[in-house]
């Protein structure tokens, strides 16, 4: 894993801009976390789980909104949700997310119940919160599954994350090399097509993480494995 005073030296020496004061290591360094942000994203909508991370938090009795900001260790980094869980009784069940046309599902008296392995609570993020219908009655452990946002490297010393692979670290140099061409008013075409191969070459590494096991199918009710793609 490569540090930021490292990217940064690969983008100078790149650049031909080694000890040129027309670029400062804050301007570098701005470019190099755009780009690493960028590649954050890729790896992403990649859909192989390369950031998961999670949230416990627990349930008040006739409260339905949860804000990450109010959470005990308040949830700074969220990004995407991939899930959440109820624990009941030792049991962990799937909670569901609804839609805005179900906003009103549990208004009446006669609640639906859930079915096979899901819960009754089902759930839908807003800005910066979880919303549960219906509200819950009493305290329920909740678990929230999710995608962090990328982490700026803020320090020299501050290295790029290990989900990262170090050959892929080379799209943040290829990156503030075109911006600092950009600012010189150079040509930035063979660059920019090194980046684009460079791109495509990681999105297409990035898929199937798990090489050694085929994506199953999975029962949407009870959330249970019904069959194996590629057979």
């Amino acid at each position: 894993m490569s540090s930021l005073a490292d990217l940064r030296g690969r983008a100078r020496i790149r650049a031909d801009a080694v000890g040129n004061n027309f670029f400062t290591d804050a301007e570098i360094n701005t470019y190099i976390n755009t780009a690493l942000g960028e590649l954050h994203d890729i790896l992403v909508l990649a859909f192989e789980d390369y950031y998961v991370s999670s949230k416990e938090f627990t349930t008040v009795s006739g409260q339905s909104n949860y804000p990450f900001a109010d959470m005990t260790a308040p949830l700074e980094n969220f990004y995407k949700c991939l899930g959440l869980d109820v624990i009941d009784s030792g049991e962990t069940l799937r909670v569901r997310r609804f839609s805005f046309q179900d906003r009103n599902r549990f208004s009446s008296n006669i609640l639906t119940k859930g079915r096979g392995e899901y819960s009754d609570f089902l759930y839908q993020v807003r800005d910066g919160s979880i919303e549960l219908i219906p509200e819950p009655n009493g305290e329920s452990s909740m678990k929230l599954w999710y995608i962090p946002s990328y982490t700026v490297l803020t320090g020299d010393a501050s290295v790029v994350d290990s989900s990262i692979m170090s050959n892929w670290e080379e799209y943040a140099v290829i990156a503030a090399v075109v911006k600092m061409k950009e600012k010189e008013e150079l040509s930035t075409t063979a660059i920019e097509r090194e980046l684009e191969g460079l791109r495509d070459r990681i999105e297409s590494a990035a898929e199937n993480r798990d090489a050694g096991e085929n994506y199953g199918i999975t029962d949407e009710l009870s959330g249970a494995e019904i069959g194996i793609l590629g057979r």
